[in-house]
């Protein structure tokens, strides 16, 4: 941004600087009825307020406070996601793993030639 004296207005004009070309006037300057003034505080304060595109304070910390919550409870969720996966077996696994725990020999729930365990003596 820049401000410069225009002798064709006889006013100030506030300017923005582009990558090429010369500086294209944003806002001119004036008094009440349209009379000469010196820029000040209220030109600037205009200028922030006719930005569409500048979000207040409060806005912005609510939207960041949102994504962090957000993020978070993704991490929690992911956390205890990955803790199941972890811990997570199928059929053929627990029967295995419930069947090395009873001590039980033989091949247990195998995919293929299953062998039936047929019990051996009093069953209750």
């Amino acid at each position: 941004m820049g401000c410069r004296y225009e002798p064709g207005h006889e006013h100030f004009v506030i300017t923005y600087r582009r990558a090429i070309g010369q500086p294209v006037p944003v806002m001119l300057i004036e008094g009440p009825n349209g009379t000469f003034r010196w820029p000040d505080d209220r030109d600037i304060r205009k200028l922030e307020e006719s930005d569409l595109h500048r979000v207040p304070v409060k806005e912005r910390l609510r939207i960041l406070a949102r994504y962090f919550e957000e993020d978070r409870e993704h991490r929690r969720r992911k956390a205890k996601e990955n803790i199941r996966d972890m811990t997570k077996d199928n059929k053929i696994q627990l029967t295995r793993a419930f069947a090395k725990a009873a001590n039980q020999g033989g091949k247990h729930n195998a995919q293929f030639r299953r062998i039936i365990l047929t019990p051996k003596g009093q069953v209750f």
